[in-house]
């Protein structure tokens, strides 16, 4: 292990010595940009069958390879051009693509129309902002894609994430995240799994979404409540894990993604294999296998933190320009060991583990000698199969509209291995008996109509519906959660005006119903019974974008969401073994109700592109799980035959969460780029006018770049440095957890990497190092902080190999 550390160490030693010296270099030659590079090509692309504007279409400049979208009114400006021949590939799904080349002299505008096909090329990757049209467009978004996403291979989609401003991570234990948007999460956070609501046993913190980020070509982040779309629980904002649309005419290809990292000996390999026919159909086969050992920290590994997944999925699509069918299938499979050492018998034992510098910790010989070795996951652990199917239609009304028909079903069965054991009959084993077993099955159906432009408006209503069984079985006396099944229905209705190139406005209605019943057991006179709620609440949204110039806008958007009490906050009572915590609800708890307000500015020049933004979200009958303390001060524990339990109590208030998010790209010259960013977040109890606990602290996050588009044969070369500072979060009321927050920290990262010319295709590679000074460091965000700090350094190399089996025709008429 050492070897391996001291030869990346010294590989980042060597890296940032040649970024120095690239610094140097630029700052005594100067930016080295040609001073005759700076026209700009601006214009429209248009539907030559109408005359509409087409926002999102694609502009492919093939001289430089780089691409831009045009926004909502299918404008677009792009700078940075030389005199000259501009090659340039314009694409949009469902229209034939336009090869055209200009000749510069000066600044040029152009208008490009676009004829309607069955035939397009496949989506270039960039980051953009073309809006779906059903899709609320007013609520901050945030995309990764192309070489920004390649950066995220090899981590859950809950690391992926963290890198975008308003986005944090809560941890259980260095195996479980999940995102936090503007500082709420769980069910406050809508994830779409390809156009599907993920639904699993989200209701907790520590447990994490069943999902392959590899089935995505882009993950897209909406911050801020956007129930009018999406439905209730979307009040904090949504998560999109989007594939690459299915490919259209002849052809096969796909890529290989290959990431390991010397931190826990993860090694990850994942494929795809894709292609179609020119009758419009379509087929993709994709596959993950990742495996990863114990954790070590700077000072010590981390017991039983390995994981093991085996992921794969399938789709078959048949699409023409005037309809379409999809089907697509995946299966979702993990293991995940959850850290040994926080197991006490008594509250003296526990309040001890807290107070521990560092837990039992055997030699590394002891790992490398065990059966499964440093990969070995033994009890507690989580054991999780999500399937999903998704069989989706479309059909286009001629002058009318598009109407679009979506059905899904997902089961999803979690086993929570407690660290101890449970009570079982004789015959039986019980280390392979689950403490908590859940299986829940849900459907969902949604059916949207998207109507033609109509003066300049354009919008789309909708209908979705849902309903889950959920049976839990467990060797507890009690269950942890009851047995039930819901409902619920909604209608909503979303349209957007386009007076011009300067506005757009949109504004939105909705309405939500849930019917909730629960199969609950009397434990005095071993009576069943049944409990039974309703919930209905109306939802608006109303927004607009004015924008100054084709650099300047300004957005802002006003709505409300709600979300009913999740089955866990209301009946939850028992010891939650992914945790090993004694978590109780409160069967009386209300509706939340929230009113959300966000307003963010965006300046895009050639040297600098600058997005600040505010937010207040007013939640009433927020609900969240406070650590109990008792009166005097001292933590309140929960004792039973198997051992002692800090104790999680479900309660709810008014609180009002407010912050700022900034993401800046400042190009200081031709290659050296710098990428400030800020999350800060700020919440209140305004019931109680006092703060918050478990609120993400202040986080600030630096990157400089040096970049060559072209070195040689290499393409996109990189070399990096970044900080990521962490403040200590001191907005905690007094005596409201069971240890103090720890302090905050910053790490240290580098990367580098390049694309080198396979064929025709561009093979990726890179070398990222994180915590490079192999930091101590307790994060307050995880719930394992109370006996155990984060990982120490880590570096990962990624490769992606893509290849073409057969050529595509895509494009050719």
């Amino acid at each position: 292990m050492s070897k391996k550390i001291f030869l990346a160490t010294g590989i980042l030693v060597l890296v940032s010595c040649v970024f120095i010296y690239a610094l140097r270099f630029s700052s005594n030659k100067g930016s080295g940009d040609d001073p005759k590079c700076n026209l700009t090509l601006s214009g429209k692309v248009i539907c030559a069958d109408d005359g509409q504007s087409l926002p999102g279409a694609i502009l492919h400049i093939v001289t430089n390879q780089s691409a831009v979208s045009t926004d909502s009114s299918g404008n677009f400006v792009i700078g940075n051009l030389c005199p000259g021949k501009v090659e340039l590939q314009i694409s949009f799904i469902g229209y034939a693509t336009l090869d055209t080349t200009l000749n510069l002299s000066g600044n040029k505008k152009s208008f490009f129309f676009l004829k309607s096909s069955s035939t397009h090329l496949h989506e270039v990757q960039v980051t953009g902002n073309a809006v779906k049209k059903q899709e609320v467009e007013t609520v901050a978004k945030t995309e990764l894609t192309g070489l920004e996403l390649l950066k995220t291979r090899g981590i859950d989609l809950g690391d992926a994430l963290k890198d975008i401003s308003g986005v944090d991570v809560i941890h259980t234990g260095p195996t479980i995240a999940k995102p936090v948007i503007h500082g709420l999460h769980s069910n406050r956070v809508l994830i779409l799994n390809n156009g599907v609501r993920q639904e699993g046993q989200q209701w907790g913190s520590e447990h994490a979404p069943e999902i392959d980020p590899f089935i995505a070509t882009k993950l897209s982040v909406l911050k801020g409540a956007a129930s009018i779309r999406y439905g209730s629980d979307a009040i904090g904002g949504v998560v999109m894990v989007e594939p690459q649309d299915m490919p259209k005419g002849k052809g096969m290809d796909g890529e290989i993604n290959l990431v390991g990292m010397d931190n826990s000996r993860m090694e990850t390999a994942s494929g795809i294999l894709q292609g179609g026919f020119d009758n419009g159909l379509s087929y993709r086969i994709q596959g993950t296998y990742r495996r990863a050992g114990d954790l070590q920290t700077p000072d010590y590994i981390l017991d039983n933190t390995a994981l093991l997944e085996k992921n794969y999925s399938a789709a078959l699509g048949y699409n023409k320009e005037h309809y379409g069918v999809n089907v697509y299938y995946s299966h979702f499979y993990t293991e995940l060991g959850v850290f040994t050492y926080s197991d006490a018998s008594s509250p003296k034992e526990l309040i001890a583990l807290f107070a521990q510098p560092e837990p039992i910790n055997f030699p590394l010989s002891y790992y490398e000698n065990r059966p499964g070795g440093y990969y070995a996951i033994n009890r507690g652990y989580q054991l999780v199969d999500h399937d999903l199917f998704k069989a989706s239609g479309y059909l286009k009304y001629g002058s009318f509209g598009k109407l679009e028909a979506t059905f899904a079903r997902q089961t999803d069965s979690r086993q929570e291995y407690s660290l101890d054991p449970p009570y079982v009959g004789p015959g039986v084993n019980p280390d392979n008996v689950p403490e908590n077993n859940f299986d829940l099955i849900t459907h969902t159906a949604e059916l949207v109509l998207e109507h033609n432009p109509w003066h300049n408006i354009t919008g789309s209503i909708g209908s979705s519906f849902i309903t889950q069984g959920n049976v839990y079985t467990g060797t507890s006396y009690a269950p942890v959660i009851p047995n039930f099944r819901n409902y619920g229905d909604g209608l909503f209705w979303i349209e957007k005006w386009n007076p011009n190139n300067k506005w757009t406005v949109e504004g939105g209605l909705r309405f939500d119903y849930k019917w909730q019943t629960e199969y609950r057991v009397n434990y005095t006179t071993s009576q069943d019974y049944t409990t039974t709620q309703q919930y209905n609440n109306a939802t608006f949204s109303i927004g607009a974008i004015y924008r100054f110039s084709p650099k300047f806008s300004l957005n802002f958007n006003e709505g409300n969401g709600w979300r009913a009490p999740s089955i866990y906050e209301l009946y939850a009572y028992g010891i939650h073994g992914a945790t090993n915590t004694w978590e109780q609800g409160d069967s009386l708890l209300n509706v939340e109700k929230a009113y959300n307000s966000t307003a963010s500015i965006r300046y895009e020049s050639d040297e600098l592109e600058l997005e600040l933004g505010a937010y207040a979200n007013v939640i009433n009958n927020y609900i969240y799980a406070k650590p109990s303390i008792n009166s005097d001060g001292t933590p309140d524990f929960h004792t039973t035959i198997i051992g002692t339990f800090p104790v999680f109590q479900y309660i709810q208030t008014n609180a009002l969460f407010k912050g700022i998010d900034l993401d800046a790209k400042w190009h200081i010259s031709k290659h050296l780029l710098f990428e400030p960013k800020m999350t800060l977040v700020f919440a209140n109890d305004l019931t109680n006018h006092d703060y918050l606990v478990l609120i993400p602290a202040q986080r600030f996050q630096n990157t400089l770049s040096y970049k060559w588009k072209q070195m040689g044969k290499l393409k996109n070369a990189f070399i990096n440095v970044g900080s990521n500072i962490v403040l200590k979060q001191t907005r905690v009321p007094p005596n409201s957890d069971f240890v103090p927050p720890p302090d905050g920290y910053s790490l240290l990262s580098a990367g580098i990497g390049c694309s080198i010319p396979l064929g025709k295709r561009d093979l990726n590679i890179s070398i990222q190092g994180n915590n490079l000074m192999n930091t101590v460091y307790r994060d307050y965000l995880d719930f394992f902080r109370y006996y155990a700090v984060e990982p120490g350094r880590s570096i990962l190399l990624r490769l992606q190999i893509p290849f073409t089996i057969i050529k595509s025709n895509e494009g050719k008429n």
